[in-house]
């Protein structure tokens, strides 16, 4: 018993819970059934209940939100001479596996130890994910032609049929591949394994014991496949539909699929990985760094004397093949990055203190997560309109401040959108509880915001000001019904009295 207390301190995991993969021997020996006509059948065989929160997840998922976006920052603002700013974004790039590692770890911790419907759990994972997906890609299709010719150019989409029919077309693609917005990828690829995972997690729970053989097989293919993709493509896949799959390998999960099985291994085996991660991650962490210097010594090299896969031509073609994603050379990074970050999400699962304004935080940001991955790209395309028109000035300091200000600004807008009307089709969680709003202060910071925006807009020529505005124009709508619902319900109340 002091073991399995010991071990519980340890990993933050009940090594004693039930499991139905644990082996005979491993599970405890349950107590004698009660007998007699007043036993209720229902009670006596409980729904397995879901664990505790993976709080090392919301930390790896915050660093990798945060790198995400400094990525995007880096890669709109430097040039492909900035060698220092490629090896950071280069780094950075592991949050690409790092999403869809957190998306298999988290759907499967939350199915291994219950059944999984497959028409409920689509049904619940495309109203959550799938909305906002279609939302936003629809947002992002218009403000791209918005922002190429204006107003005109979406008006001018209700000319003839065939410009309503070439419109149809072309947002029937971008919600197929997910190519409304650069980012946007990601949520088509989620789409994918959400389909899949049903069939995934079956088979996982039907080959345990042979799971490290199933990884070593997926880890096999994607070392094949993302090595094919550096290269000119087999000629089996240069025409024709098997030319049109290679050519959007990039929005299928198949060159994410080690990853996703990877988490979703993982959170099978949770109590015994968390045991491992814990125990050696002063080693893993110590390893992981060896391997990004590694790594980071290999792209100088590369990009400087084009070895590897990094060719002798421009300065932009080998500074994109040495801090490719796809790059076999740079994956040891990125899985090095994850272990990092999972070992240091451990310490803060222990050291967490409940209530705390570091904990408050964490669990805020979590809420926010899809919504801020979904607005980031606004927010700095907005920015960056301003940025080339002044390019100008030392390249780290302007990163550094856009980064600042883009996070302020995405967060910004996805707390309104969290207390707007619309949050659920924007954000994917629903909207803040009316009660616990305050639309007092909501209208004077709505207020504040249109004011700073015409400021900027009018006063600075700076067309982000256009997305203060607006966002601030939604707070004061969403004030509005919030002090609306607190009227009636106040009225009902005195009625009721």
């Amino acid at each position: 018993m002091e073991e399995n207390a010991s071990a519980r301190t340890n990993t933050g995991v009940d090594t004693n819970k039930h499991h139905p993969h644990n082996p005979p021997s491993a599970r405890p020996v349950p107590d004698p059934e009660p007998t007699g006509s007043s036993v209720d059948p229902d009670a006596a065989a409980p729904k397995p209940k879901r664990g505790g929160h993976l709080y090392q997840i919301d930390f790896v998922r915050l660093v990798t939100f945060a790198a995400v976006i400094l990525d995007h920052v880096i890669l709109g603002l430097m040039s492909a001479t900035a060698v220092v700013a490629g090896g950071v974004g280069l780094l950075c790039r592991y949050t690409r596996y790092s999403f869809f590692a957190l998306t298999g770890f988290v759907q499967t911790y939350q199915y291994r130890d219950r059944e999984l419907k497959p028409v409920d759990y689509w049904r619940r994972r495309y109203k959550l994910i799938g909305l906002p997906f279609l939302v936003w890609s629809l947002f992002y299709w218009g403000y791209t032609r918005y922002r190429r010719g204006g107003i005109d150019a979406l008006t001018d989409i209700f000319n003839s049929w065939s410009s309503i029919g070439t419109a149809l077309k072309s947002i029937t693609y971008d919600l197929i591949t997910g190519h409304a917005f650069y980012h946007m990828y990601f949520m088509s690829v989620s789409m994918q394994i959400y389909l899949v995972f049903p069939a995934v997690l079956w088979v996982l729970k039907r080959t345990w014991g042979y799971h490290r053989y199933l990884l070593a097989i997926s880890f096999a293919f994607h070392a094949w496949l993302i090595w094919r993709m550096m290269l000119p493509p087999l000629e089996f896949f240069q025409s024709g539909l098997p030319g049109k799959l290679w050519s959007h390998l990039t929005i299928t999960l198949l060159p994410y699929q080690f990853f996703i099985l990877a988490g979703c291994v993982a959170a099978m085996h949770l109590e015994a990985f968390q045991a491992f991660m814990i125990r050696w991650r002063v080693h893993l962490i110590a390893a992981g760094l060896v391997v990004v210097g590694i790594t980071l010594w290999w792209y100088n090299t590369a990009y400087h004397e084009g070895r590897g896969n990094v060719m002798h031509g421009t300065e932009f073609d080998r500074m994109f093949r040495a801090t490719n994603v796809f790059s076999i050379y740079n994956i040891a990074a990125f899985i090095a990055i994850i272990v990092i970050l999972y070992c240091l999400g451990t310490i803060w699962q222990q050291r967490r203190t409940k209530g705390s304004l570091a904990d408050t935080f964490m669990a805020k940001a979590a809420d926010r997560s899809y919504g801020i991955y979904l607005a980031h790209a606004l927010a700095l395309a907005e920015l960056m309109r301003f940025l080339r028109e002044h390019p100008d000035g030392p390249l780290w300091p302007k990163i550094i401040i856009t980064y600042i200000v883009t996070c302020a600004l995405t967060v910004f807008v996805v707390e309104v959108l969290r207390r707007s009307p619309i949050s659920l089709i924007t954000t994917g969680r629903s909207t803040i509880d009316w009660r616990e709003q305050n639309e007092v202060r909501s209208a004077a910071v709505a207020v504040g915001a249109i004011v700073l925006g015409i400021v900027l807009r009018y006063g600075f020529e700076m067309v982000v000001g256009q997305l203060i505005t607006g966002t601030g124009l939604l707070l004061l709508v969403s004030a509005a019904v919030v002090g609306y619902k607190r009227r009636r319900a106040a009225l009902e109340e005195g009625a009721t009295v």
